[in-house]
């Protein structure tokens, strides 16, 4: 597991971090909120039934922790002070690529329209 690291450390390995939690997959069972004992079946079908019914009782658990760590994940990319400062730099980026076409554009405009001045 990465670790969080502190205020100084490099914007890649924050970013690792949050890569590893967003793609975390919980090694938790949940078989413990089964509603049904396998070993008290009568018959295969039966059996059967059971295992179906316990996975989808555990499923909501399953959804239900993946949540929980996506919202805990969110919190903490938002509240992140390099993260911040980090989309401030991407967005101060796109913003100055913009204004760049848009100032290239506008010479291209000034250029066309001198020329036809001048005829």
């Amino acid at each position: 597991m990465p670790e969080l690291g502190t205020a100084a450390t490099d914007i890649k390995k924050v970013k690792k971090f949050y890569k590893f939690w967003d793609d975390f997959q919980s090694w938790r069972d949940f078989s413990h909120h089964d509603e049904h004992n396998l070993e008290e079946s009568d018959d295969r079908y039966e059996k059967r039934w059971m295992e179906q019914e316990n996975r989808r009782n555990r499923k909501k658990y399953i959804k239900a922790e993946f949540k929980r760590i996506v919202e805990m994940v969110l919190i903490a990319r938002r509240t992140d002070p390099r993260m911040i400062a980090e989309q401030k730099r991407v967005d101060d980026e796109i913003a100055a690529e913009k204004k760049a076409k848009r100032d290239k554009k506008q010479a291209a405009k000034q250029a066309k329209e001198a020329i036809l001045k001048e005829k």
